[in-house]
């Protein structure tokens, strides 16, 4: 990596000739593809899109959501704004642990491609233009429900929980978890049963969709200083409780379909779940070593597909079902 340290010379004592050769580079190769494709990392889109698409399966079993379509565009966008915002706020706190992270050196901070300052300027625009847009679109209750996710995941759980507790991603869960019920919020402006339950699954869903990540990266969180399960109690400990946290959402993820009589997502669910609890089993039982860190990294991208179906089934039985 190359270093951005500004030297001093016998010309230029105080290396101010050097600072502005370093601006002057990187405004030469500024390239608008390269940027753009950084704001968007920065934001964590990807991890943002998630966000979003829970919050509009949230907006769709709401009752009378087409009536209030308006409400519903403007909770989405809403949300992605502030998700953004709160991913921006996660890298500001983080460019020296990222760079000691194989899957994050890359990052626009880590790397210096933008600065420290010029990320505050961007994370305060997404938050502004989130706040105006669900201020002004939704209602207050799915305003401070937005402002709390941010705040939780960009300063509490970045700041506090993730540096000083091996429980960070359970707890730090929470503000991931927040955005079905947002959407619920966004069209009626009150709080329900379903909704709870669709947050407590995401709740639930996290520490057994994270943690064989961070089997897999436990090296680097070593490296990095980083208190995750696996560095702390152990890999033995970490799939044990992969397991239950796994067995623990294959539970939650079938309430729903008591609460609606929804069969379709029942029996998806149901099937879905215990492919899940499968994964874990067989993690547990692996030996350590590469095919056990492989699988790890495959329980995790799986993890992912689980929950997008769990609400895909959701709509389907929506639709279907009425």
């Amino acid at each position: 990596m190359k270093s951005h340290v500004i030297t001093a010379t016998p010309s230029d004592p105080d290396g101010l000739l050097s600072a502005a050769g370093t601006e002057a580079a990187r405004h030469q190769n500024f390239r608008p593809g390269l940027f753009l494709h950084d704001l968007w990392v920065l934001a964590k889109a990807r991890v943002v899109s998630l966000l979003v698409f829970t919050a509009a399966v949230g907006e769709i079993l709401a009752p009378n959501a087409l009536i209030h379509w308006q409400s519903a565009l403007a909770g989405l966008f809403g949300i992605a704004l502030a998700g953004g915002a709160g991913g921006v706020l996660n890298q500001i706190v983080e460019p020296d642990l990222d760079q000691h992270m194989r899957r994050t050196l890359h990052r626009p901070l880590a790397e210096g491609r933008i600065s420290r300052r010029g990320a505050i300027v961007y994370a305060a625009l997404l938050m502004t233009a989130a706040i105006a847009i669900l201020a002004w679109g939704t209602n207050p209750l799915t305003l401070i429900l937005t402002l709390a996710g941010t705040v939780g995941y960009g300063v509490v759980y970045t700041l506090y929980l993730k540096p000083s507790t091996p429980w960070n991603i359970v707890w730090g869960g929470l503000a991931g978890a927040l955005p079905p019920l947002i959407g619920w919020t966004a069209i009626t402006g009150s709080i329900a049963a379903l909704p709870v339950v669709l947050v407590l699954l995401v709740f639930v869903w996290t520490p057994a969709h994270f943690w064989p990540l961070a089997i897999n990266c436990r090296r680097d969180y070593a490296k990095a200083c980083i208190p995750m399960l696996p560095c702390t109690h152990g890999i033995d400990r970490t799939r044990k409780e992969v397991l239950n946290y796994a067995i623990l959402t294959w539970v939650v993820s079938m309430i729903p379909a008591f609460l609606t009589g929804d069969w379709i997502y029942g029996g998806i669910a149901w099937l879905s779940g215990a492919w899940f609890v499968g994964m874990a089993l067989r993690l547990k039982a692996l030996p350590e070593g590469q095919e056990m860190d492989q699988y790890a990294r495959s329980m995790f991208a799986y993890s992912i597909s689980y929950l997008f179906l769990l609400y895909t089934a959701l709509i389907l039985g929506k639709l279907l079902l009425g």
